[in-house]
């Protein structure tokens, strides 16, 4: 009996003393990760960036000068546009089903428009003629806000903002169906304004919080450049376009709206920690733990900030994050690197396609008429970083010369040359550029339903 005793108190000894020592070591890893991850927030702060929701409210805009007074006041006209547009075509699909299928391959310009559709599609539009007008002031404006309500929860003001950002992909498709149709029926001039018109817009839309708003923005870019370019290789654009385009893609060329993203989720994954992780400083086992997890959410997110100015290519940039991120020990941080990739790869195709543009723009205005020769990219008065492949160390975008008109092109994520292989069915292998229509292909007529 005395053993046992002896044993117990012993027993209890040791475990009143490991006690003891893991409580002192849980403190000093949580004193260690709070004045890390305070030192983190405290540089937050000195750059002046959100660190909050309530960090993201802006002033209020002068109705005027705010894009979104003249996308509200064009909604249930571009609305009522893409709603009458649908019944069409699903009543048309029972008839041709071929012209059902052209429909939602609209942006093809391979194939010119059925004459039925064109009557039908500029019908819609001369019943709705305030669309466009609306959508042009919008893009007119100097600013945008879209008024979020930054007082709300994580979940409430995510809730609020995705619809809204996916409902701005209406006005853009509205813009350039109209390009479109401007395009096919010999404006090109016109069709490039309104192709002008939906870039601007994508710059008012990058100004949303959030990676979600900055994805939408650079698919509404893609659009507008595929727009353009339709206009650029169809016909005569005038000197008084051409400009206004080079100066619009001079400003789309910082990809300002990259950094704004990341900043501003920034923001709400920071409210996250706070308000939304159960006990989250529950310092005897938590607050350590989700502290570290918060510092490597925030290096990840450093990492791709250094991204933003285009002082390295593609591939030297990912090999720096994958080291970075390769050493991730927090499960958050993990779920976190896809996105935030994402939109690097969706940031730095837009840069590919907006400078791909500017050279096609100036090869049309400086290459002589006529001429088989290709001018050498120093001598279309462009700024050296404007001509560089930006998913190529130090190589400059490729040219060619095709019977239809000019090929502009960088190498894409790949970082092969495919020859000049720019459509979208499989971004992630192929080249990213414009060029003129291929040839199509002969049918045996349109296929019946």
């Amino acid at each position: 009996m005395k053993r046992f005793k002896k044993t117990l108190k012993w027993t209890g000894i040791i475990l009143g003393a490991s006690a003891a020592i893991g409580l002192i070591l849980n403190a000093a890893f949580v004193w260690t990760t709070d004045a890390w991850l305070e030192r983190q927030l405290a540089e937050i702060r000195a750059a002046g960036d959100p660190l909050t929701l309530a960090d993201l409210a802006r002033k209020p805009l002068p109705p005027e000068t705010n894009a979104a007074t003249y996308l509200r006041r064009a909604e249930p006209e571009v609305s009522a546009i893409e709603t009458e547009m649908g019944h069409w075509i699903d009543e048309e699909r029972d008839k041709d089903l071929d012209l059902y299928v052209y429909f939602h391959e609209f942006f093809n310009t391979k194939r010119p428009i059925p004459e039925k559709m064109r009557k039908a599609m500029t019908a819609i539009y001369a019943a709705h003629p305030k669309a466009i007008e609306l959508l042009r002031q919008a893009g007119d404006c100097p600013d945008y806000d879209s008024c979020l309500d930054f007082s709300l929860p994580t979940e409430q003001l995510f809730s609020q903002l995705l619809p809204f950002v996916q409902g701005l992909r209406g006005d853009t498709r509205v813009l350039c169906y109209r390009s479109r149709l401007l395009e096919t029926g010999g404006n090109s001039n016109e069709a490039a304004r309104l192709a002008i018109v939906t870039f601007q817009l994508a710059r008012h839309f990058e100004r949303n919080p959030a990676l979600v708003s900055c994805l939408v923005a650079f698919t509404i870019k893609g659009m507008a450049a595929n727009a353009m370019n339709g206009a650029l290789q169809a016909g005569p654009v005038s000197k008084e376009v051409r400009q206004a385009l080079d100066a619009e893609l001079a400003a789309q060329e910082p990809m300002d709206g990259y950094a704004w993203a990341i900043k501003s989720d920034r923001a709400f994954g920071l409210d996250h920690f706070r308000h939304d992780i159960p006990l989250r400083n529950f310092w005897l086992y938590n607050r350590g733990r989700w502290n570290r997890q918060e510092s490597e959410y925030l290096d990840t997110i450093a990492e791709y900030l250094k991204l933003a100015p285009d002082r390295c290519p593609y591939h030297q940039s990912k090999l720096t994050v994958d080291k970075t991120t390769g050493q991730l020990s927090g499960s958050y941080a993990e779920l976190y690197f896809p996105s935030l990739n994402a939109t690097h790869q969706a940031m730095m195709r837009a840069r590919a396609m907006i400078r791909c543009l500017r050279v096609l723009n100036a090869l049309q205005t400086h290459a002589p008429a006529g001429s088989n020769e290709t001018p050498k990219l120093t001598d279309l008065g462009l700024p050296a970083e404007t001509t560089t492949d930006p998913f190529a160390v130090g190589q400059p975008l490729h040219i060619k010369k095709l019977p239809q008109g000019w090929l502009v092109y960088s190498v894409g994520p790949n970082g092969q040359d495919d020859g000049g292989k720019v459509s979208d069915s499989d971004p992630n292998t192929e080249d990213v550029g414009v060029g003129p229509p291929l040839p199509v292909a002969k049918t045996d007529g349109p296929v019946k339903k």
